[in-house]
């Protein structure tokens, strides 16, 4: 038996599905940063199947838990030979080495390496985390389950998360305004984008969540935004000028602008036009025919090379440039 002056006891219940048995506890982030470590694909290519350790996200993960943020996700383990891993049945109790390398990490390295980084700051608060742990596997169940764990479960959606963010509390004031812009596009009667938007998920032809927020960033940085509805209007005026301007000749912008290069393209093109249209007369902001009247010598002109660029920001830096190519217009 193991030296018990270097075994850990936690409280633990034994688990068995189908073939597997493995035990279920929660654990000290200071026993779990001394008694683990990862198997790096790149640092053991035979046998090794765990992606390199990303410091920052460590970094990030050991602030997170330092700010008092709960990871309630359990970390998965497999004892190694050296553990001395025993379970006492009587009193659900299970017994390891506490030794660097007692338990290889199939699941949570960056999360265990967040707490070893907590721990060798001086953290002293006593945080258990969930923890599994696989008693008697081979190498290649280890990979196998490291496989399933990283395959099967299906990560939420970053257009649900973004949106439940105003559930949470969470929102900065810039997605908070992004929030309310989106809404107003969604709800709007007269929106030009009525029908083209999905909140919480990706669907084919609409604009998603993540795709609008990343299109209308730098038009909210931009401008200093005190009216909302006001910036609505502006782009809804801009959006319906741009369906007069591309559409014909077998070309429907409507069915384009769902394209998510194309519509960063054409929101990231309205920030040049209107910073035009507001210094040569702001009255004139919201009206369709003023933007018909700047749209008509950038996309008016080249319009294809939007559907098919593979960097918008280039593109955008053309169609602006396209603007001032005439020089009878004047700012």
């Amino acid at each position: 038996m193991a030296d018990n002056e270097n075994m850990e006891f936690l409280s633990a219940v034994l688990i068995t599905q189908g073939e597997q048995k493995f035990y279920t506890l929660t654990m000290p982030i200071d026993v779990i940063a001394s008694c683990c470590s990862p198997n790096p694909r790149a640092q053991d290519p035979e046998e090794g199947f765990q992606r390199t350790l990303n410091e920052s996200r460590a970094s990030s993960i050991a602030e997170y838990v330092r700010a008092g943020g709960v990871i309630p996700s359990s970390v998965i383990l497999s004892a190694q030979e050296g553990s001395g891993v025993k379970y006492i049945a009587r009193n659900k109790t299970i017994g390891f080495k506490v030794d660097p390398s007692s338990f290889l990490i199939i699941d949570g390295q960056h999360r265990v390496y967040g707490f070893k980084k907590l721990v060798e700051s001086g953290f002293v608060e006593k945080l258990r985390i969930p923890v599994v742990i696989f008693a008697d596997l081979t190498p290649v169940q280890e990979a196998r389950i490291f496989i399933d764990v990283n395959t099967l479960q299906q990560p939420v959606p970053r257009e649900l998360l973004l949106d439940i963010k105003k559930l949470a509390e969470t929102e900065n004031s810039e997605e908070m305004l992004l929030d309310v812009l989106f809404t107003l596009f969604e709800e709007e009667v007269d929106s030009y984008l009525h029908d083209k938007l999905s909140r919480i998920e990706k669907k084919r032809n609409k604009i998603s969540k993540v795709t609008f927020y990343e299109a209308f960033k730098p038009l909210v940085r931009s401008f200093d935004v005190d009216n909302p509805k006001r910036l609505y209007n502006m782009l809804n005026s801009y959006f319906k000028a741009a369906d007069d301007v591309v559409s014909g000749g077998g070309l429907v912008f409507e069915e384009v602008i769902t394209k998510p290069i194309v519509f960063k393209v054409m929101s990231s093109h309205a920030k040049r036009i209107i910073s035009i249209i507001v210094e040569a007369d702001a009255s004139l902001v919201t009206k369709v025919s003023e933007y018909k009247k700047y749209l008509s010598r950038s996309v008016g002109r080249s319009f294809a090379p939007v559907l098919t660029s593979k960097s918008y920001l280039k593109e955008v830096e053309r169609l602006d440039n396209l603007l001032f190519s005439n020089n009878k217009i004047k700012i």
